[in-house]
């Protein structure tokens, strides 16, 4: 009987999950719920965007899915231009859709994040003032930061 535990790597972890949160799942034994959309999040009542940079070295914002009235395209361009104001690595920069409940960690850098009914957004952003910006992105009233 095989009882080794499979390593993930980029090699063989799905695009549309977070190596790192897997990881900690399972370290944990607990389950890691990941969706391959938006629109697959949003289906789910505790459908989340997580935001993040340096491949998991720091968690940008996470939010319910339902609050997200742009398109993912502009999600996506929010990202790079989180990215560029800290990381500057577009290629190290996702976007995950994951299953968390309210008040649940979100493991990552920098002190990770936490689901909530709010948009969480690292006080990287609130520093430079950009908490209003990202927010009316997200929530469909201006389409860049």
């Amino acid at each position: 009987m095989n009882t080794k535990k499979t390593i993930f790597t980029g090699d063989n972890l799905p695009d549309h999950e977070s190596g790192v949160r897997k990881m900690m799942a399972e370290a944990e034994g607990s389950s890691y719920v990941s969706f391959k959309s938006l629109a697959e999040a949003k289906s789910q009542p505790d459908g989340v965007v997580v935001m993040e940079g340096d491949d998991g070295g720091q968690i940008f914002v996470v939010c319910a899915a339902s609050k997200v009235k742009c398109s993912e395209e502009i999600l996506r361009q929010l990202l790079l231009d989180l990215d560029a104001k800290t990381w500057d690595s577009p290629d190290m920069a996702h976007i995950y859709y994951e299953r968390r409940r309210v008040g649940e960690g979100v493991a990552g850098g920098k002190g990770g994040a936490v689901a909530g009914t709010e948009i969480w957004i690292h006080e990287e952003f609130r520093k430079l003032g950009l908490v209003d910006a990202i927010r009316d992105v997200i929530e469909g009233r201006r389409s860049k930061l």
